[in-house]
């Protein structure tokens, strides 16, 4: 029988799985069971495009992968078992599931204490990140990382900066930007702002269909200031 896990989110290893090669109902009713299974996992699991922890492919990028990732382990997804390493059989079951995730988490998590799992480039303290979206409820289990949740939600910050604008120390503010990471839920905002950056820059004439025409103001002022005087008998009439 299966036992709910009681230990905290905050305490449970944020791991994060990519789906490759499954068909779209089969992909749906994956992660739909993923997250119903939140409070049962061993781990926290999330979804990510690519490069993250576990891999879990369809029967045919089972077969075309010319060799097995020893970095990131691959959970096969199919109807016939491949014959190499983990699988889950179609259709898909929960307790089937959930003894998959809890055992391949395992792994992930006693392969970084050895230093074995994929390794990823440490964040520099002066390196500033935008966040994508508001994240998940695994990530901000701790209270001090709502905090600095609502801190990114308006500008890009950095370890440093979102130390200074919080309570929190300098390896929790580098531990929440390294969880958001590996979710997938930072890119750097140089790219973002590049744009407006040239366009600031740029001389009127590179951009000339998009600058507002110049006022006319100055060359109407005076010949409407010429008539006034020439009516309150200011200044001699110009020529006719």
């Amino acid at each position: 029988m299966t036992v709910v896990n009681t230990v905290p989110k905050s305490q449970r290893a944020l791991l994060s799985y990519s789906v490759e090669g499954l068909p779209h109902r089969e992909e749906v009713l994956l992660k739909s069971l993923i997250r119903l299974l939140d409070h049962r996992t061993h781990q926290n699991w999330s979804w990510k495009a690519d490069q993250a922890d576990l891999r879990v492919v369809g029967e045919q990028v089972a077969i075309a992968a010319a060799s097995p990732q020893t970095a990131v382990p691959t959970l096969t997804v199919a109807h016939a078992d491949p014959q190499r390493g983990p699988f889950l059989a179609l259709p898909l079951h929960t307790d089937a599931l959930e003894v998959a995730l809890n055992r391949l988490g395992a792994m992930v998590v006693h392969a970084r204490g050895l230093g074995l799992a994929a390794t990823e480039a440490p964040i520099s303290e002066h390196e500033e990140f935008r966040m994508l979206r508001w994240p998940p409820a695994a990530v901000l289990e701790a209270p001090i990382r709502l905090r600095l949740a609502t801190l990114m939600s308006n500008r890009p910050a950095s370890v440093l900066s979102l130390q200074q604008r919080s309570p929190a120390t300098r390896q929790e503010c580098a531990d929440f930007l390294a969880d958001l990471r590996r979710a997938g839920l930072l890119e750097r905002p140089a790219t973002a702002t590049a744009g407006a950056l040239v366009a600031a820059s740029a001389p009127d004439s590179v951009f000339p269909d998009s600058r507002f025409p110049a006022p006319t103001r100055d060359a109407v002022q005076p010949g409407l200031l010429a008539r006034i005087r020439n009516r309150l008998g200011l200044q001699p009439p110009g020529p006719q």
